[in-house]
């Protein structure tokens, strides 16, 4: 439970670790998976960079931390990171590491994205993770958008599929967690954000699903099970 990465979030606050806000407890999840990459040059990129709550306390409209970004500042020492907010972090001046302005819900901004990580030298992402907004829509528009510029066997993965705050949420829309499980098991019935070939390329290209559960007491037990998704992009076929 407290490996590496579960200290450094805990010590830099953020929520992915046992001590602070939610304490989901998520970096024992990541302990694991990213071991194997840990001092590879791979590149990140991350959506949402600072705890709403924190946020909206705050009172500012520029922010000057984003302690997950600095978690894998220290955790991936040889890796490009990208960060993508609708808030302004300009003034987060990290090595390594670019941070974009922009709406994870607009494909136009989404796309800026990948001349961004041409710029840096990559040809994909090996690792995304979405913990921007949590409305359904939102993360299906950037799963859609983005999983396209992940490399195979890279890792897409999404966050606190337990909370979609109802101000956000589109009526009728199904919620993430349940057109995941649609995409595991291949049934039940569907009204996404995305478009039928999207969802398709998804089918396609999705080599393993898995879920994991929050650790945060702030929710019913039943609610937060199933709160974090893996995907794994499916290599080519030779």
């Amino acid at each position: 439970m407290n490996g590496p990465l579960t200290q450094l979030a805990n010590h830099y606050h953020s929520d992915k670790g046992t001590a602070f806000l939610d304490a989901h407890g998520y970096t024992r999840v990541y302990d694991a998976l990213f071991a194997p990459l840990r001092h590879t040059p791979i590149h990140l990129l991350e959506i949402g960079l600072l705890h709403g709550l924190v946020q909206t306390r705050s009172g500012v409209s520029q922010f000057s931390d984003c302690p997950s970004l600095r978690m894998w500042r220290d955790y991936f020492p040889q890796a490009t990171l990208y960060g993508l907010d609708i808030a302004d972090f300009s003034a987060v001046q990290l090595p390594g590491t670019e941070i974009i302005q922009g709406d994870q819900g607009q494909r136009g901004d989404l796309a800026k994205l990948s001349e961004v990580l041409a710029r840096h030298g990559g040809d994909g992402f090996d690792v995304i993770i979405d913990d921007g907004s949590h409305a359904s829509h939102h993360q299906q528009i950037s799963l859609a958008t983005l999983f396209p510029l992940l490399k195979p066997g890279g890792l897409y993965i999404i966050e606190d599929l337990h909370y979609q705050p109802a101000e956000l949420e589109r009526p009728g829309i199904t919620k993430t967690r349940a057109l995941l499980q649609y995409l595991r098991h291949r049934q039940g019935t569907l009204q996404a954000a995305i478009s039928q070939p999207e969802f398709d390329y998804l089918l396609e290209h999705t080599a393993k699903l898995g879920f994991f559960d929050s650790l945060t007491s702030n929710y019913p037990i039943t609610q937060t099970a199933d709160a974090l998704a893996v995907l794994v992009k499916r290599a080519p076929t030779p």
